[in-house]
């Protein structure tokens, strides 16, 4: 294989691959791991007319033949949402065409096996009523991605993918109606007014290409033309593939891990301790001008381009990169153009990602990766209303990519023009049960508008952004008033199917518990909306809707009035149409609402008290105890129903109280039933703050952070360290990654509790709370209305500093 090489790169090429990389960023030509065992332009192939021209560090390669995918993409979830059961002595299976000038080589299909891991089944391919290939799938994970993959590509055809000959528990995901015009679904050979779950990886010529590979000093440079009639349809498409150890939690080269991060110019990250144990990652990173990889050895590597996507996939024993970088026209040619640049070895992230500093090293690098690999893993916006208020919280302090992501959608955010603040996006309900027929609207969405965008205002000083949602804010709380009932002390579910009883549909974030009518999460948030939208009024100089104030100390008496179990010392969760209470110990309900502002000092005592020392379903005291990282989501077990349910919870004496769709777990096998999920222990800690004071809150955290610091870093697959069980595509027993954007709220403690920072109608209110044993501590990236500022507290002093800014304030702060 020829050699191409100077003192900062060296690889191989087999055929037009680049493989066997290694780097040296001295330029000393030593020997280095290998950075990567191949990299690979998808879609470009070898042909007879093929030939290389090489130099000692470049080398052009022409012609290779150029081919697109066309995949048929048929994804789970949406209309493919039925898990049709494949029985014994029958067989489901899908039709699908081929058109001329495509092939593929792959077909796959997903398969329910409704929570058992022992199941099976024959895959088989036809064409026509010929069979092409089989394969015998056994032990099927639930809810996986099965293949068939052939020997060689198949073109031009009608093809059926079948499964048959269960074992166990299998079937195939399924709509209930015909959606795809490609096809159609079969049982035992006879077509039904339905389709399936299903992909292929077809693809078709679409001209000629050529690769150069050039050495210059310490970059690689890449190009790719293509020579085509017309525009390519996708970016050129590379695999960069490593060595890897999938299983278990060794992220060092000892476990064939080359890469131990990845992050990127517009405030994006990813710590390769998220991909352990996993298929894929989940997220990507896109429009990035650069991606930075760090290396566990010799080198750091960096990606250079415009409109760099990245997104990871992994097996046993390798990991893989898929590398997107778009075309640009030149002349006849469609050329893209990227490049790899040798760093030495260092651990460093942008300045535009925020950090912490603190005199004892270990913990200032433990806090800062908690951080960023919490607040930056997720783009921006990361989510849709539900996530209003916590990503403001979460990004409105620093400047970059993330603010403006999260700003720019709160301004565009569709809003009906009775002031109802959608959902999901273009959707106004919850993505689940099917609406229609379900009205799955939720009615806290438009405190968490309200709320974000004076978060936002007050950190930035942007009037524009403020007047440009005035009206819309306005509508929003004409809304909460006036159809929620607001202007009553509380408000109320507007919808039918929102009513607060077993079967019901949610009403906020913990989506299978029917949380509906009055509602003791949703009413908090309504609680801050209102002092949020007083502060709106008086910056824009509007006349209130009414008095705030005087509602304020309504809602507040009417919250305890309706929600508050003086028997039990703690808030219930809602109280349905019938005026049925439901309570099953909710810790996240109590924790939120005392962090708004509702309770009192007694009242707060009393919960934690119920929360730190009362036993929960299993017997014992272990709402901390079991998770660490955070509390049980409740502390008593919502029983499981339906006619598969066990006997004993049949039998419970606690009536269940679930979303129809969902039939309950054992107590602890789901998040949102004495499981755990990370964000919630932002409140708790400062609500600790508040009530109890630091040393309390800092000895929390500490517990918390010592969960962080096993060897999973509290992400990945399952399972965790701990054996936990994460929810991310399945449903599982904590929340703690993907797909949880949220965790990020809990390093802000730092910020907003022990450094008391936080912006006020009145200015940048600094009050420090330094726990004993902490002789400083400081945070850098502070961007308070357009000053980058950094803030250092001590016992003796604060310390404000900036380009326009140095001021020294009093141990206990001021306003700036």
């Amino acid at each position: 294989m020829p050699t191409v090489r100077n003192g900062f790169f060296s690889f191989q090429l087999q055929k037009h691959v680049l493989s066997d990389l290694r780097c040296d960023p001295t330029g000393k030509g030593r020997t280095s791991q290998p950075f990567c065992i191949d990299l690979t332009p998808e879609g470009w192939e070898w042909t007879p007319q093929t030939s290389a021209r090489q130099t000692a560090s470049e080398v052009i390669i022409e012609p290779l033949q150029v081919w697109h995918p066309e995949p048929i993409a048929l994804g789970s979830g949406g209309e493919m949402s039925f898990p049709e059961r494949l029985e014994e002595g029958h067989t489901l299976a899908q039709t699908f065409h081929i058109a001329p000038g495509q092939q593929f080589r792959t077909v796959s299909v997903h398969l329910p096996t409704w929570h058992t891991s022992d199941s099976g089944c024959t895959l088989s391919l036809f064409r026509g009523d010929t069979l092409i290939a089989s394969r015998r799938l056994q032990n099927v994970p639930d809810n996986s991605w099965q293949s068939l993959v052939l020997d060689e590509m198949l073109g031009e055809g009608e093809y059926t993918i079948q499964i048959s000959e269960p074992k166990g528990s299998i079937g195939w995901w399924s709509s209930q109606k015909d959606v795809w015009s490609g096809g159609t679904a079969l049982v035992d050979g006879k077509a039904v007014p339905r389709d399936r779950a299903l992909r292929v990886d077809v693809r078709r010529a679409i001209g000629e290409g050529r690769l150069h590979y050039r050495l210059q000093r310490d970059v690689m440079q890449i190009e790719a033309w293509l020579r085509s009639e017309s525009a390519p349809p996708v970016p050129s498409r590379w695999t960069w593939n490593t060595t890897w150890t999938k299983a278990g939690y060794d992220c060092t080269p000892r476990a064939g891990v080359v890469f131990s991060r990845f992050f990127t110019d517009n405030q994006r990250y990813m710590p390769v301790q998220q991909l352990k144990r996993r298929d894929h990652a989940g997220l990507s990173f896109d429009g990035a001008h650069w991606i930075e990889m760090e290396g566990t050895r010799d080198a750091d590597l960096r990606i250079e381009g415009e409109g760099l996507h990245l997104h990871w996939e992994m097996d046993e024993k390798q990991m893989h990169l898929r590398l997107h970088i778009p075309y640009k026209r030149e002349g006849n040619r469609w050329v893209c153009r990227w490049s790899v640049r040798v760093l030495p070895r260092a651990d460093s992230v942008p300045a535009d990602f925020p950090r912490f500093a603190c005199p004892q090293r270990r913990l200032e690098e433990d806090i800062n990766r908690f951080w960023w690999e919490r607040a930056f893993t997720y783009p921006a916006p990361a989510g849709p209303a539900a996530w209003f208020e916590w990503m403001a919280i979460m990004r409105c302090w620093y400047e970059g990519a993330q603010r403006r992501g999260e700003m720019e959608q709160l301004r565009t955010y569709p809003i009906t023009p009775e002031g109802y603040v959608h959902t999901w996006g273009a959707m106004q309900g919850w993505p689940f049960p099917p609406s229609p027929p379900y009205d799955t609207r939720h009615f806290d969405t438009n405190a968490r508008f309200i709320l974000a965008c004076w978060r936002f205002y007050l950190w930035t000083g942007d009037m524009e952004f403020l007047k440009s949602q005035a009206e819309r804010l306005c509508r929003a709380m004409v809304y909460q008033l006036e159809t929620l009932k607001g202007q009553e002390g509380l408000i109320i579910t507007a919808s039918k199917d929102v009513n607060g009883r077993h079967k019901g549909v949610g009403n906020n974030y913990w989506d299978i518990l029917p949380f509906g009518h009055l509602d003791a999460y949703a009413n908090a948030v309504y609680y801050a909306s209102l002092e949020a939208i007083q502060g709106i009024d008086t910056v824009l100089r509007q006349r209130p809707l009414t008095d705030y104030s005087a509602l304020r100390q309504k809602v507040h008496r009417r919250y305890d009035e309706v929600f508050w179990d003086e028997k039990a010392g703690r808030y219930i969760g809602c109280v349905d149409i019938d005026g049925v209470r439901h309570d099953y110990g909710f810790t996240f309900v109590n924790m939120e609402a005392l962090y708004y502002g509702l309770g009192d000092a007694q009242k707060a005592k009393r919960i934690y008290r119920w929360m730190e020392t009362e036993p929960t379903s299993t017997g014992k005291a272990d709402t901390y105890s079991k998770w660490i990282f955070a509390p049980r989501a409740n502390t008593i077990h919502n029983p499981m129903w339906g006619e598969n349910a066990p006997p004993e919870e049949r039998n419970s004496p606690v009536p269940p109280w679930w979303h129809f769709g969902w039939l309950g777990t054992p107590y602890g096998d789901q998040c949102q039933d004495g499981g755990a999920i990370l964000y919630t222990s932002y409140f708790d800690l400062m609500v600790r703050l508040r009530f109890f004071g630091i040393e309390n809150a800092w000895k929390r955290f500490g517990e918390i952070l010592s969960r962080y610091r096993m060897p999973d870093r509290l992400c990945g697959g399952p399972p965790l360290y701990r054996g936990e069980i994460p929810q991310q595509e399945n449903p599982g027993q904590v929340g703690v990654d993907l797909p949880f954007p949220e965790s990020g709220l809990v390093p802000c403690f730092l910020l907003y509790g022990v450094l008391g920072v936080e912006a006020t109608p009145e200015g940048l209110r600094i009050q420090p709370k330094l726990p004993k044993g902490i002789p400083a501590l400081g945070v850098d990236g502070v961007n308070y209305r357009g000053n980058r500022l950094r803030i250092t507290a001590t016992p003796r002093e604060v310390i404000v500093e900036g380009e326009r800014i140095r001021k020294r304030l009093p141990p206990d702060g001021g306003i700036l």
